[in-house]
């Protein structure tokens, strides 16, 4: 059944992504109702499927690869819901939904091909739990901060131009999207801050890669943060190391 819910879940969100394309193309106004009533279809059958594989766990679903990406899935769209409309970027699930499709997809492929099964954990440790979900909730913060960009990437390019097409009329203004992307790189670096305090916490520390790797991915981002800080990033240049930062931390994750 948690199968049923994962292929549910995506199809949904590769439908949202169609059905936005071809109303952006046209000319439609009303993308982002679209869009928030598909994100959260596709969030129910996410949930479904994570609260399936919890209970055959018994414990937080970040178990392999394949639970790892639904649940950063999962935190990309909770990220795009909550702050979607707040930061004034409803076309951020747009651009959101294909990388949720892509890493669901990959995800039903490692699943059907080689499900692992259940890894009840001997005893229920909650700082690691609180470690590996405080993390993955800063991931998906951070492929927030990626697709918000593309977007300004995509903006500029429109803008620079001088010929804007639909796409442009349908995009929030420049300002919004620097703004945001420096509010997202926040959140996620402290929830990451989070998720690496928890870790000294449990019971059993991490291995010392697990370490690295993490300590790794919060430097990158703390440093972004820092420089633009003291010398204020161009929004391009910010964009950039945003869209560089979060494919490293996805490199990172074949290491974990």
């Amino acid at each position: 059944m948690d199968n049923f819910y994962l292929i549910s879940s995506t199809v949904f969100f590769l439908v949202g992504f169609v059905l936005a394309v071809v109303a952006l193309r046209s000319g439609g106004k009303q993308v982002g109702g679209l869009n928030i009533g598909i994100a959260v279809a596709g969030l129910v059958f996410q949930s479904l499927f994570l609260y399936e594989r919890g209970e055959l766990h018994g414990r937080c679903p970040i178990t392999n690869g394949a639970e790892v990406l639904v649940f950063i899935s999962w935190s990309i769209v909770i990220m795009y819901l909550v702050l979607g409309r707040a930061f004034r970027l409803s076309l951020l699930g747009v651009f959101s939904m294909p990388i949720v499709f892509l890493f669901q997809s990959i995800a039903i492929v490692y699943l059907l091909a080689a499900d692992p099964g259940a890894q009840r954990p001997e005893k229920l440790d909650p700082w690691l739990e609180m470690h590996a979900a405080m993390s993955l909730l800063a991931y998906g913060a951070y492929g927030l901060s990626f697709v918000a960009g593309i977007m300004y990437l995509v903006q500029d390019r429109q803008i620079k131009s001088h010929q804007p097409g639909r796409l442009f009329r349908s995009l929030p203004p420049i300002r919004f999207l620097s703004d945001a992307l420096f509010r997202l790189l926040i959140i996620g670096t402290l929830l990451l801050t989070v998720g690496i305090v928890s870790a000294f916490f449990m019971e059993k520390l991490p291995d010392a890669l697990h370490l690295i790797v993490s300590w790794a991915v919060w430097i990158v981002y703390a440093g972004i943060l820092a420089v633009h800080l003291l010398k204020r990033l161009a929004p391009r240049i910010l964009s950039l190391s945003a869209i560089a930062a979060f494919i490293f931390a996805l490199a990172t994750l074949t290491a974990l």
